[in-house]
């Protein structure tokens, strides 16, 4: 019993329905029978929500209501009949997960039945809580780490296809293998390879490789389809990824054979060049019918990287096929080869060098032969070409290859592509080592400018979701109907995509402000009367400036247009900018100023644009903004400082 001291006396006990409506869950106490006698304001409020009716529930039997339960639904029912069931009959706990879903929204609840036990009755007391936050985390994460897993998997697999085929001597095994991994690491059912014909390259120019799905179809059909694709992959010169609706809307792309082949319907494709080391196009490497979904951003880096694997693989084999069927042929092809070539001792010196090494080292060829290879590697790889050219030395390896910095005559550093093939005499000792040596110097800053960019499209993206999401807030705050909403949303983000078609031309970057202008007043020019008057230098500003600035002209565009100068045949809107120094950084000063149209006074309310201007614009750029209702004309004055730091390199 529960009491206070002596002086206060006895506390009152609340009754049991005022302690179950101050429960926070839905909750409801359920006899023998399985017949509600008690709910809660919660579980009414549950009920309402679920049901559409405004009801108390009690005296409805809730086991009958389970067992009667049909479709979708019936298991989970039945399943929560049968544990309550085994609550009444002694069980002291039973708890369910299910889902509960609306064509809306989808929704997940746990049930936790628990035994009560009053004047020798049981009694169950069932309560229901709303898990769905945490069931749709642990699906964001079991998507995520699924991701992971995939992506770690297909990153084991490249390394491996990278050992070992820089290791094969055989072109058109190269091709084949190339051409099953590609298939096998991003899951496609379709993949081919189409090679140029060259003296030393696979006898049938068409190697291809599917799954079980196209098993049954001839190997000639399969041969022939895709002839389009290849050729247009050709002349791009560049990666190509098409879904499957895509497709479809190039009819030159496809052919009968491919039609047949991918009957009953077309599937999206992927493919990429093979470029050898000297910009020359070896073949196409094509993907087609992805497993799960369409071709991603992902596939095409890793189907490019297996185009470049195979590309220095292929040419390895060809250089190391020809050293050994001539001496001769060897030196003329190694003195003239497009990268760099030489012969090493197991202490590294040099003992033959071709011309491509000494452009690439700057070094002359009597300089390169009084060197060591290690006198050229950069410090912070010095450690890993040691190791594993003691190793090949030792004769644990006979080839290997890895991408490290070399250190040229001026002092500056190159990237080179490394491939190192160990020659044995009779009795297995080392005698030499031949060493390919590619520039990728260039591969390495498009790889790093690529994620860059990459980086900055992540950016852009979550940057113009947020915008959206403001606009469609703001829009249905100031909108009076549907209709006005229709009307000022699409006219707000039809602005926002003008200005991001400008933003796309300079890599994300920059866009002219006297374009954005004329595109929010072009609709106004008129041949008798002038409409618009734009004066200022030639300005480029960065997508954070560039985006909400364009909205803020778009709405000062738009109020002209309904309420001010644009509204009349002989209103004019005259803009000026100019670019000042303040406080040390470069600003854009930007005057809006509207002639010759109906007389203004000061809004009743402020709506949009005002918020634009005076709370938007401070926010994302620190801008300052100042409207004035001059009788004669609104006026607008906007400063805005200036970004000048550039995120995407110039090369």
């Amino acid at each position: 019993m529960n009491q206070t001291s002596k002086r206060n006396g006895v506390v009152a006990i609340p009754p049991a329905e005022q302690v179950l409506d101050a429960m926070a869950g839905p909750i409801a106490v359920l006899d023998w029978s399985g017949t509600i006698i008690a709910v809660n304001r919660a579980w009414r409020e549950f009920g309402c929500a679920n049901s559409g009716k405004s009801t108390r529930h009690v005296g409805t039997n809730y086991l009958d209501i389970c067992d009667r339960a049909v479709g979708v639904e019936a298991a989970c029912a039945k399943a929560a009949a049968a544990g309550i069931r085994s609550v009444l009959a002694g069980e002291p706990v039973f708890s369910l997960e299910y889902p509960c879903h609306s064509p809306t929204r989808k929704r997940w609840f746990q049930l936790h039945a628990s035994c009560l036990h009053h004047d020798g009755h049981a009694y169950a007391v069932v309560a229901h809580h709303d898990i769905t936050d945490r069931i749709l985390v642990e699906q964001e994460r079991q998507g995520l780490l699924a991701r992971a897993h995939r992506h770690q998997e297909q990153l084991k697999a490249l390394t491996a296809v990278s050992t070992r085929i820089a290791a094969g001597d055989s072109p058109e095994a190269i091709f084949r293998d190339i051409t099953e991994q590609a298939r096998l690491i991003v899951g496609a059912h379709w993949a081919a390879t189409h090679t140029l014909p060259y003296a030393l390259w696979p006898s049938e120019p068409v190697i291809v490789s599917v799954s079980d799905k196209y098993g049954g179809f001839p190997a000639s059909a399969l041969a022939r389809s895709g002839a389009g694709l290849y050729s247009h992959v050709l002349q791009l010169a560049s990666p190509l990824r098409l879904t499957a609706t895509e497709l479809s809307a190039y009819p030159h792309l496809q052919d009968t054979y491919l039609a047949e082949t991918a009957s009953p319907a077309m599937p999206g494709v992927l493919a990429a060049p093979i470029i050898s080391p000297q910009g020359g196009t070896l073949g196409v490497l094509m993907l087609l019918d992805k497993q799960h979904g369409e071709f991603t951003a992902d596939d095409e880096a890793i189907l490019t990287q297996l185009a470049q694997i195979a590309s220095v693989s292929v040419e390895n084999a060809v250089q190391t096929r020809a050293e050994r069927e001539s001496r001769e042929r060897l030196w003329a092809t190694h003195e003239h080869a497009g990268v760099g070539m030489a012969e090493t001792n197991a202490t590294g010196q040099f003992l033959t060098v071709n011309r491509g090494l000494s452009v690439i080292t700057g070094y002359s060829r009597s300089e390169l032969l009084n060197l060591s290879l290690f006198d050229l590697v950069h410090p912070d790889d010095s450690s890993a070409e040691h190791a594993l050219y003691d190793r090949q030395v030792a004769g644990e390896l006979k080839t290997y290859s890895l991408e490290r910095r070399s250190i040229r005559k001026d002092g500056s550093s190159v990237w080179l592509n490394v491939s190192s093939t160990a020659v044995f005499n009779e009795q297995g000792e080392f005698r030499y080592s031949v060493r390919v040596i590619q520039d990728i110097h260039q591969k390495k800053r498009f790889e790093q400018r690529q994620a860059l960019l990459v980086r900055e499209l992540h950016h852009r993206v979550r940057n113009n979701l947020a915008v959206v999401q403001a606009l469609a807030s703001a829009t249905g705050r100031t909108s009076t109907s549907i209709r006005d909403f229709n009307r000022s949303f699409s006219s707000r983000i039809a602005a926002l995509a003008k200005t991001q078609t400008l933003l796309t031309e300079d890599y994300w970057q920059t866009a002219p402000l006297r374009e954005m202008l004329e595109c929010e007043l072009q609709p106004f020019w008129a041949r008798r009367h002038e409409r618009f008057r734009l004066e200022g230098p030639d300005v480029n500003l960065s997508a954070d400036i560039a985006i909400p600035l364009s909205m803020a002209l778009h709405e000062l565009t738009a109020n002209a247009a309904r309420y001010g100068a644009l509204s009349v045949r002989k209103g004019c809107v005259a803009v000026k900018w100019e670019l000042a120094t303040a406080e040390g950084s470069r600003e854009l000063h930007l005057s809006w100023v509207e002639q010759n149209g109906p007389p203004v006074g000061s809004p009743s309310h402020s709506g949009f644009g005002t918020f634009l201007l005076e709370r938007v614009l401070p926010a994302q750029c620190h801008a300052k903004a100042n409207l004035r209702f001059d009788p004669a004309g609104l006026q607008c004055e906007i400063h805005v400082p200036l970004v000048t730091h550039r995120l995407v390199p110039e090369y």
